[in-house]
């Protein structure tokens, strides 16, 4: 997957997921990826909504897996269908960016909702 290639034409301002956590492994995702079904579904609805888009109920979630440099992929379906990639930054900040799917499978960055290989 090139998760490289959508980041530099992703729409959308970075944000924070979590306070500084220290440094090494991706410390926000690890924190992400321990909470319930529902409290991620709400964290990760809160970073598309910080983006500027809307997310008001969450259908479903996907943690798609890690990129070369360690940064997460989850995939979040909203509740009006529309669906997104939350790339979350291995900065020790917990960095994010949020692409629509629809818009990274246009630019040849590959599809929502599928394991990395």
């Amino acid at each position: 997957m090139a998760a490289h290639r959508w980041l530099a034409l992703a729409v959308g301002g970075a944000c924070s997921l979590m306070p500084p956590p220290a440094m090494g492994a991706n410390s926000a995702h690890e924190r992400l990826a321990a909470m319930s079904e529902v409290d991620r579904s709400d964290a990760l609805a809160l970073l598309v909504e910080s983006s500027g888009q809307p997310c008001r109920t969450v259908a479903r979630t996907l943690f798609q897996g890690h990129d070369t440099s360690g940064h997460a992929l989850w995939n979040v379906e909203c509740g009006g269908g529309e669906a997104y990639l939350v790339l979350i930054m291995n900065d020790g900040r917990g960095s994010t960016r949020v692409l629509s799917c629809r818009r990274l499978a246009a630019v040849g960055g590959g599809r929502c909702f599928q394991q990395l290989d």
